[in-house]
């Protein structure tokens, strides 16, 4: 599996743009563990985790529903 078939938006599951859960499926991990890793992120670095989070969500496409 290619790395831009691996990590893409997934904006079914979304709760902001769907970079959270885009990462768990390419991780193949729960989304909620994500989640709270980037909240954790978010409080221990706010300024480096809004950038590489706003970075990510225009770097990465959309997931979308025929490639699965």
């Amino acid at each position: 599996m290619g790395l831009l078939m691996r990590f893409r938006k997934d904006t079914q599951h979304a709760l902001v743009s769907g970079i959270c859960a885009g990462l768990a499926r390419g991780f193949s991990i729960p989304r909620k563990w994500v989640r709270i890793t980037a909240l954790v992120l978010l409080l221990v670095m706010p300024i480096t985790t809004i950038i590489l989070y706003l970075i990510a969500s225009v770097v990465l496409p959309p997931k979308s529903r025929w490639l699965d």
